[in-house]
C-alpha cells in the first residue's frame, strides 16, 4: 500500500505537468515546465535550479543533500511527443482509476512521482550517505541533448533510476538504437526513355528488399535472454520528383535496434547496399547516422542484476508486493547514456509503453502512487543503510 501522504500529491502534480505543453511544437518547448518544476520544488524547501542546455531549454536539477558521498540520481525527461490524434491531450482526465493525457505515461507521471518522493525524503529525519538528485532532462524525444549536458556537467552519483514506463518492473537491460539514412544518387531522364537514366528508386527498392529478406533474418539469430532478437526496420523510403522523371535520388531511413555486445552495425548495412549498388555505372551511394541517434550515442543498457541499485529496486518491489524479477525493455532510454558514463542504471516507472505516444495515452493512478513509494524506498535502502 502507498503511504497516504503521497496519494493526492503525485496525482495532482502529474495533472499539473500534463497541462503544461512541452513538446517539439510548443513555444519554448520545455521552458515553461522547467520553470514550474523549479518553483514547485523550491516551495517545498528543496534546492533546485535550471541547467541551460540549448537556448531557453534547460534541465531541472534538484537535490536533497547527504553527507557528501556518491548518491542516487532520479531521472525523467520533461518533453513529450506532440498531441497528435489524441483528443484534448493537455487536459488531463481521470476515469476509472486511469489518468489520461499526453505525457501521463511517457513520462510526466514518473517525473511527478520522483519529485514527490524527493519532497518526502527532504522532510524525513534520515541521515543519507550521499545526495539524492532529481534531474528533469530535455530533448529525450528528439535527440537526448539534455542527458548529454547532464553527464558532461558531472553527476556525482553512484547509481541512477530512469522513470520510463515499465509497469513498475525493474528493467536492467534495453536495446540500443541507430537510425541510418541510405542515400542513392542516380541520373534523371525523361520517363519516356528510362534507359537513358539511372533510377535511384529502383535500386533503392532492391536494397530495401535485401534488408528485409537477407539482413533481418540473419539478425534474428542474435538473441538476448531479456530483450529478444536483434532487429532492423525500414521506416521511410522516399525518392524521385514526379512520375514522368526517372528518379535521380532516393533515401531509405533505417531503424536498427542493437543488443548489448553487438558491433559493426552500420558496416552490416553498408555491405548490403554495396552488394546491390557497387560498380553500377552512374549510381553512387552513402550511409550516414541521423542526428537523432548520432548527437548522443544510443547505446544498449546492460546492468548487473546484483548491482546495488538493481538489488535495492527489486527489494523495494518485493516489499510492495510487486513482481520482483528483473526484465528488459526493447525501447531506448537516456539510461543507456548514463550507464555508458559509468553510472549503474535501472529503468523503473509507472505505465505501459504501449500506451505512450498514441491517441490513448494513460497511466493507472495506483501505479503513480506506488512509483513514488518505490523511489523513496530505493533511496533509503541505498543511502540510509550505509549512513548508519
Amino acid at each position: 500500500m502507498s503511504r497516504p501522504e503521497s496519494t493526492g500529491a503525485t496525482l495532482e502534480l502529474t495533472r499539473q505537468l500534463v497541462a503544461i505543453q512541452s513538446h517539439s511544437d510548443a513555444p519554448g518547448r520545455e521552458a515553461a515546465i522547467a520553470e514550474f518544476l523549479v518553483r514547485w520544488l523550491v516551495q517545498r524547501g528543496i534546492e533546485a535550479r535550471r541547467q541551460p542546455v540549448v537556448g531557453k531549454r534547460a534541465n531541472v536539477i534538484a537535490r536533497v543533500p547527504g553527507s557528501g558521498g556518491p548518491g542516487l540520481l532520479l531521472n525523467g525527461h520533461l518533453d513529450t511527443v506532440p498531441g497528435g490524434a489524441m483528443h484534448d491531450p493537455f487536459s488531463p482526465r481521470l476515469d476509472a482509476g486511469l489518468l489520461w493525457g499526453r505525457g501521463t505515461c511517457d513520462m510526466k507521471g514518473a517525473v511527478a512521482a520522483m519529485c514527490v518522493a524527493l519532497s518526502r525524503l527532504a522532510r524525513r529525519d534520515v541521515p543519507l550517505s550521499g545526495d539524492v538528485v532529481f534531474a528533469g532532462t530535455v530533448d529525450e524525444e528528439t535527440g537526448s541533448l539534455g542527458v548529454k549536458a547532464l553527464v558532461e556537467s558531472g553527476v556525482p552519483c553512484a547509481a541512477a533510476i530512469i522513470g520510463e514506463p515499465t509497469g513498475l518492473r525493474v528493467a536492467i537491460a534495453h536495446k540500443g538504437s541507430i537510425f541510418v539514412r541510405i542515400t542513392l544518387v542516380g541520373r534523371a531522364a525523361h520517363g519516356s526513355v528510362p534507359e537513358e537514366g539511372v533510377n535511384a528508386a529502383t535500386h533503392a527498392a532492391a536494397v530495401a528488399t535485401a534488408i528485409e529478406t537477407q539482413l533481418a533474418p540473419r539478425l534474428a539469430t542474435r538473441t538476448h535472454p531479456l530483450l529478444g532478437r536483434s532487429t532492423v526496420s525500414i521506416g521511410r523510403l522516399c525518392g524521385g520528383t514526379q512520375p514522368n522523371i526517372v528518379a535521380a535520388r532516393c533515401e531509405i531511413d533505417v531503424d536498427r535496434r542493437v543488443l548489448p555486445g553487438e558491433t559493426g552495425t552500420i558496416d552490416e548495412l553498408r555491405d548490403v547496399v554495396a552488394a546491390h549498388c557497387h560498380g553500377v555505372p552512374g549510381l553512387s551511394y552513402e550511409l550516414s547516422e541521423l542526428p537523432m541517434t548520432a548527437a548522443v550515442p544510443h547505446v544498449p543498457l546492460a546492468t548487473d542484476p546484483e548491482a546495488p541499485v538493481a538489488r535495492a529496486a527489486l527489494d523495494a518491489c518485493s516489499a510492495l508486493g510487486l513482481p520482483s524479477d528483473p526484465v528488459g525493455v526493447t525501447y531506448w532510454t537516456d539510461g543507456g547514456h548514463l550507464a555508458a558514463s559509468g553510472i549503474p542504471t535501472v529503468v523503473m516507472g509507472p505505465g505501459d509503453i504501449r500506451n505512450a505516444h498514441g491517441p490513448d495515452e494513460r497511466v493507472p493512478v495506483e501505479e503513480l502512487h506506488q512509483a513514488s513509494e518505490l523511489y523513496l524506498l530505493v533511496a533509503e535502502s541505498l543511502l540510509a543503510r550505509s549512513a548508519n
